[in-house]
């Protein structure tokens, strides 16, 4: 734009040089006026061309350092975007290994609830196991006290059978020592025959005795 400028007020120059040239110096005096007004005119064109100028310069160094502030801004963008990309590709590398992480744990409880749900099973089956061999146990010891309860409510038995047997036996050696008495006070005056016959008597009452009293000390 300056050099257009400075074209255009060569080129005035040079044709007020001609007209000076060309009418000589009546002329130029006498046309001054007319041609000062023209020149005036042209100077007053050109602070306009050259104000013009001024301002579309100003506002081409505005727009360069926009233009240098906004590839400043979009260079400082493309490093932050840069740095964001590579945060994210960052973050997402850790979203990776967090949830290959939780995903690993997941199934470090699920093998750690299933074994330990399998050890409770085992010791469930072991006490149970357990609370059943000692029902058999107390069953058996209960069928031997119970054998053992008849064992001896048949040794009862037999020994109410041998204490009513000796309760029998008691019966006829009172009976026979009532009869023998009965016989010493009837018959006092025979003393041959009777004699031995009351002599044996008393001898089988008192074997009688001996093998009752035997059998009462065995039971």
């Amino acid at each position: 734009m300056k050099r257009k400028l400075v074209k255009v007020t060569i080129g005035v120059a040079a044709a007020v040089t001609l007209i000076f040239a060309g009418f000589g110096a009546k002329s130029l005096a006498d046309n001054y006026w007319s041609g000062h007004a023209d020149v005036v005119a042209i100077n007053a064109a050109l602070d306009k061309i050259n104000t013009k100028l001024q301002t579309k310069n100003q506002a081409l160094a505005t727009a360069k350092s926009d233009l240098a502030q906004t590839q400043t801004d979009l260079a400082t963008t493309k490093t932050a975007l840069t740095s964001a990309q590579t945060d994210l590709a960052t973050s997402k590398q850790q979203v990776t290994t967090l949830q290959q992480q939780l995903t690993d744990l997941q199934n470090k409880y699920t093998t750690d609830t299933a074994n330990l749900n399998t050890q409770i099973q085992q010791k469930i089956a072991e006490i149970q196991q357990k609370i059943t061999d000692g029902n058999n146990a107390v069953d058996a010891k209960q069928k031997e006290v119970d054998a053992k309860q008849a064992e001896v409510d048949s040794k009862q038995k037999e020994v109410d059978t041998a204490n009513q047997t000796i309760d029998s036996l008691n019966s006829k050696v009172t009976d026979l020592q009532q009869q023998l008495a009965t016989e010493k006070a009837s018959k006092t005056s025979q003393l041959t025959q009777d004699q031995k016959d009351l002599l044996q008597a008393q001898q089988d009452v008192s074997d009688t005795k001996t093998k009752a009293e035997s059998i009462a000390a065995q039971e």
